[in-house]
């Protein structure tokens, strides 16, 4: 194996319209078992309608048993009109290529009008029997930040029985009018026999803004495909602000499930907003009747009113004091969403509230005018059930 040296480069982006690309192994060689440099890069953009761009290794394709060294890339931008991207390792990798493990800082929060991407491994697509590494993203958001994609691996898709790494992502998107894609995986999809990486989400928002919010999906913002299955992943949205205001989606694996993709197990805790929760995925379409299986999810949607939506399987849905005016969409019926007559069996945990057994609770359960159970927890907190008659809950359907 040959192995590149460990650089360092500081560059600062003064001009005005400055376009610069930076590569901690820059000439990477196109050879198939070549290790990266453990390189620091780190960009200072101090000027209006920049171009920046970093990659760890190179703009290539890392190929055969190569890997990308153990990076730390960081992008400090003011001003605004300018664009960056921060890649771990480089454009794409295939056969048996490796990324390294990156610490990637892509920091826009005094920006205006400036779009922001950061991909844990490439910024292309991931083939082959390639494996992202475990990387840890920071990122946040300027005002009117546009378009702004983050993900774990890869920015485009991953494919054949490409392996995502256990990534850890956290982003602010603390604006007014700006939002987020966060992918622990890829932007793009997983096909063939792909599989997500163990990640963690976090998405920090401005919750004095209606039109500030974020997408986090934990392995696809696409799909997961055929045959691929998704990590066990942990989606977090946290609110900074007065009121509640920003809106987020969460994806346990991906927003549309079809094939036999296989969803992992995943834990989404929501803020203080408005939280929309799949556990798995939002659409589905099965190559057979019940062949796309949902992992076991727990959704806690923390305060404010949302909406949850476990998916295929047996969920567990938490509710603490607080929690707001909730309704679960599909409890117990996840199943008949990928055609599967199966049983299932979903819980929803009310500890936090101080019942002391199932009579108390279900004196405060009643069916709306529109034949839904509604479970009154508080003055202030419910639960609504979605096509389920409150007569046919049971003790076994909660935890006291």
């Amino acid at each position: 194996m040959q192995h590149l040296p460990n650089d360092t480069f500081d560059v600062t982006l003064d001009q005005f319209g400055q376009i610069e690309t930076v590569s901690g192994d820059p000439g990477f060689p196109a050879a198939k078992d070549v290790v990266g440099g453990n390189d620091t890069v780190t960009a200072t953009v101090a000027e209006l309608h920049t171009q920046l761009t970093i990659f760890g290794d190179d703009h290539t394709t890392l190929l055969g048993h190569s890997q990308g060294g153990n990076d730390t890339l960081i992008a400090d931008i003011s001003g605004g009109w300018n664009s960056a991207l921060v890649v771990g390792d480089t454009q794409a990798m295939i056969d048996d290529a490796k990324g390294g493990n990156d610490t990637i800082v892509a920091d826009a929060h005094g920006t205006i009008y400036t779009p922001v991407s950061a991909f844990g491994d490439v910024a292309g697509d991931m083939s082959g029997n390639a494996q992202g590494g475990n990387d840890d993203i920071t990122g946040s958001i300027g005002w009117r930040g546009g378009s702004n994609l983050f993900a774990g691996d890869a920015g485009g898709s991953m494919i054949d029985t490409s392996h995502g790494g256990n990534d850890t992502l956290d982003v602010s998107v603390l604006t007014i009018d700006g939002g987020a894609a966060v992918s622990g995986d890829a932007i793009g999809a997983l096909r063939g026999l792909a599989q997500g990486g163990n990640d963690n989400l976090t998405t920090t928002l401005d919750g004095d803004s209606p039109i500030s919010g974020a997408t986090l999906s934990g392995d696809s913002s696409t799909s997961l495909m055929d045959l691929t299955k998704g990590g066990d992943d942990v989606l977090t949205v946290k609110i900074d602000g007065q009121n509640a205001d920003a809106i987020s989606q969460m994806y346990g694996d991906a927003p549309d499930m079809t094939g036999h993709a296989q969803g992992g197990n995943d834990i989404l805790n929501g803020g203080a907003g408005r939280d929309f929760m799949y556990g798995d995925a939002r659409t589905y379409e099965p190559a057979s009747p019940g062949s796309i299986t949902g992992g076991m999810d727990t959704l806690n949607g923390g305060a404010g009113n949302d909406q949850m939506w476990g998916g295929p399987n047996n969920d567990l849905f938490v509710f603490n004091t607080g929690s707001g005016n909730d309704v679960i969409n599909d409890f117990d019926q996840g199943n008949e969403a990928v055609g599967s007559t199966a049983a299932e069996h979903d819980l929803i945990d009310v500890q936090n509230y101080g019942f002391t057994d199932w009579t108390a609770l279900s004196k405060l359960i009643s069916d709306n005018t529109a034949g839904d159970a509604v479970i009154h927890l508080s003055a202030n907190d419910s639960i609504t059930l979605d096509g389920v008659h409150a007569a046919s809950l049971h003790p076994t359907d909660f935890i006291i």
